[in-house]
């Protein structure tokens, strides 16, 4: 199991667009810094459904004004997210 760690804009950039087709559903995604915006974009909310929960830092969403998250997405501290990291076989950072 791998845990990719977003950090991009999915209005800037589309390396999550372009990378969701060679995740293995066991793969578990976590959004940080401008990533975190994919949680109010329609058509990633559908192309990260087979993923879920997806996971976000809870302080990205905070300092972008990203108060509600749809129940797809689960807020995560830092602290949850090492110990996410060490569950997983490998993390990938795009």
């Amino acid at each position: 199991m791998i845990l990719h760690k977003f950090s991009q804009s999915p209005f800037t950039h589309l390396q999550l667009q372009n990378t969701l087709d060679r995740l293995a559903p066991s793969d578990k995604i976590l959004l940080c810094q401008d990533a975190v915006y994919a949680a109010h974009h329609a058509e990633m909310q559908t192309a990260l459904q087979a993923f879920s929960p997806v996971y976000c830092i809870t302080d990205d969403c905070q300092a972008r004004g990203i108060e509600a998250l749809p129940s797809l997405f689960k807020l995560t501290t830092y602290e949850q997210f090492v110990e996410l990291s060490l569950e997983c076989d490998q993390v990938v950072s795009w």
